[in-house]
């Protein structure tokens, strides 16, 4: 089985990218954004925090369902 995980934007129409840290303007949910494979073959973004017990693929929640406050990436050049 090979899918595509869906590309979301943030609630000001950002696209949300690896690494983005983001809030959930829902619930005040803070998640990072990761690049994961699963067992079955699906790949893509997804959110994680493993403090909150939640590690979704990304695009089970709707456009404009997150704010982006950050990026975690860091480079060294």
């Amino acid at each position: 089985m090979t899918k595509e995980i869906e590309p979301r934007v943030d609630d000001e129409g950002t696209l949300i990218k690896k690494h983005d840290v983001l809030v959930n303007v829902n619930n005040g949910e803070v998640v990072l954004v990761i690049d994961t494979t699963n067992q079955a073959g699906v790949s893509g973004l997804a959110v994680e925090n493993r403090y909150a017990g939640i590690g979704d693929w990304l695009d089970v929640y709707p456009d404009r369902a997150f704010h982006i406050v950050g990026n975690a990436d860091t480079s060294i050049g």
